[in-house]
């Protein structure tokens, strides 16, 4: 895809997308971010400003660059945004991005990943365009990793969310630690933990930004996984005292510490994810009390 600045054609590809990116950097160049901003200062539109990391990546992916006059294909493109996302924080990260539950999803710990990495002191702009470079080719085989693997559809509730993540560890494997998954491979092909499969099926049933109110209402029910898998592991409500980051974090804890206890299998991981699940396939747990949960102490 020819680079040009403004250009409202938008890569359908996370490779296409990354070295539009790195393309950008070289052209307009780079700002660390350490200001805690995506972009340099002095102009309006980002698509104009001086790109960091991130602002590099969310441009390349469109922000700042949409035509009303243009039809665009939104599943293609923001399959390309999330893959680009995937690999570059991966690639950042040594091989794997490493979990950090204190994040509400993945996904946003993945931006902070690939944040932190443009901040670091004496970075430059053929750095950042050379990372965005190697991407693009990694990107590329783990896409075509998931066209082998195949994709499969996610129904939008908290039991196709888990129902989902379970096919998920029985196709790729379980593979327990804090890598959330095999660096040897690929995000979504790789084995990967327990909390990573659950990650990536609350992800697959994500709308659209485009998509419709009852769209995300749907979304927000579904999920609601998260908290029946961690309430089942527990034993009983997950309620530390604290915001909803708060508890939304040590959820994700408790999913993440049940599933690396030694000697976890991929059956045993499977089997909770269903045994989770509301309603005739599964159990969803409402006892009568609330209890902070100490993870170490739980497992």
């Amino acid at each position: 895809m020819q680079y040009s600045v403004e250009s409202t054609i938008l890569p359908v590809s996370a490779p296409e997308l990354l070295e539009w990116a790195a393309a950008h950097v070289e052209a307009r160049g780079f700002h660390d971010g350490r200001d805690g901003s995506q972009f340099g200062p002095h102009g309006t539109t980002t698509r104009l400003l001086t790109p960091g990391i991130l602002g590099a990546l969310d441009v390349a992916g469109g922000d700042g660059r949409m035509s009303s006059s243009r039809r665009y294909d939104y599943d293609a493109i923001e399959a390309a945004r999330r893959l680009a996302l995937d690999v570059l924080s991966d690639l950042l990260s040594g091989g794997a991005v490493v979990h950090d539950t204190a994040w509400g999803s993945e996904e946003r710990h993945r931006r902070a990943v690939v944040h932190r990495w443009g901040m670091e002191e004496g970075r430059t702009a053929a750095e950042v365009a050379g990372a965005f470079r190697e991407a693009a080719v990694l990107a590329g085989r783990a896409h075509a990793a998931v066209q082998r693997l195949g994709v499969r559809a996610c129904e939008r509730t908290p039991a196709g969310v888990l129902e989902w993540a379970a096919i998920r560890v029985e196709t790729v494997g379980h593979r327990p630690g804090e890598e959330s998954h095999d660096p040897a491979g690929y995000v979504d092909t790789a084995p990967c933990t327990m909390l990573h499969a659950l990650e990536r099926a609350v992800r697959a049933v994500k709308p659209l930004p485009s998509e419709r109110n009852p769209e995300w209402g749907a979304y927000r029910e579904a999920s609601d996984a998260v908290r029946l898998m961690a309430e089942y592991l527990a034993g009983g409500p997950v309620a530390p005292d604290g915001g909803p980051l708060e508890v939304d974090a040590q959820r994700r804890a408790v999913i993440l510490a049940w599933g690396n206890r030694a000697g976890r299998t991929t059956e045993e991981v499977a089997a909770a994810f269903r045994a989770a699940a509301p309603g005739p396939a599964g159990l969803e747990m409402v006892p009568s009390v609330t209890f902070p949960v100490a993870v170490g102490a739980l497992f």
